[in-house]
């Protein structure tokens, strides 16, 4: 028995759900609106499944996180809009806008990850390190930041500010808190570097030609990025080997895009 595409399946319950909030939108209710999300689940599932050439082109066009953001600013607004009382917003378009948000960070993630298989090639290099000292400060410094937000947030609902302000810095803090001690598993490949933070199921992957070069500092290996915060690491977690390997993968990225 085939095991299933769980990236396909994925996507078409996005798809399902998306055709149900237009359909509901546009005055389509009942029967009909189940039809419209089961019809669309079925055919998006089909179409991509057992095609991971479609992730692989997604992740390198940088598309596969468009499922999360596309419904979350709508989802935000309708939140906000309910808290203050301007808007009276039907529970089926709020659920069916939540469904997206996670059905969308599901895709990413698995697209991600079929993606990373994908598009990586051999791995040459594999180690495990934490973020350096100066991205320690960075984090701790922005989880602060959010902090003292949340308490503002928290005295501004007692004057009519809406709740949704006070979830959302407590629910960053705590992201940012669980992020500062986690570790990274990296793995130099033949054609990018692919990583995995622990204690989670995500995987991404870096092509080589998103770094502009690669620097030590007395504390730090960084990959330098143009147009995106730098991959800074502990230098002393990254051995000898892997830093050959990422200067020469990177380097040699850089002599494809000079020709």
């Amino acid at each position: 028995m085939n095991a299933v595409d769980w990236p396909a399946v994925t996507a078409g319950a996005y798809a399902g759900v998306l055709g149900f909030l237009v359909s509901t939108t546009i005055g389509i209710d009942g029967t009909g609106s189940i039809l419209v999300f089961g019809l669309a689940w079925v055919t998006v599932a089909v179409a991509l499944g057992s095609r991971s050439g479609v992730w692989v082109g997604a992740g390198r066009r940088r598309l596969l996180a468009v499922p999360i953001v596309a419904p979350l600013v709508p989802t935000v607004a309708t939140t906000i809009l309910e808290d203050v009382g301007r808007a009276d917003i039907a529970l089926s378009t709020q659920f069916s806008l939540l469904g997206l948000v996670a059905l969308g960070l599901v895709v990413w993630i698995l697209g991600t990850r079929v993606y990373a298989e994908g598009a990586a090639g051999d791995s040459r290099a594999c180690w495990v390190a934490t973020c350096d000292r100066r991205r320690r400060r960075r984090l701790h410094a922005a989880t602060l930041l959010f902090g003292v937000g949340s308490v503002g947030a928290f005295v501004g609902t007692l004057y009519g500010l809406p709740s949704s302000f006070l979830t959302a810095g407590v629910v960053a803090v705590v992201i940012l808190q669980i992020h500062v001690r986690r570790s990274r598993v990296y793995e130099a490949c033949e054609r990018g570097l692919r990583y995995q933070e622990s204690g989670t199921v995500t995987t991404r992957f870096l092509p080589w030609d998103r770094f502009d070069g690669l620097r030590e500092t007395e504390d730090a290996v960084v990959l330098e990025r143009q147009w995106w915060l730098d991959e800074r690491m502990a230098g002393d977690e990254v051995p000898a080997s892997a830093r050959a390997e990422l200067a020469a993968s990177v380097r040699d990225a850089s002599s494809e895009r000079r020709r």
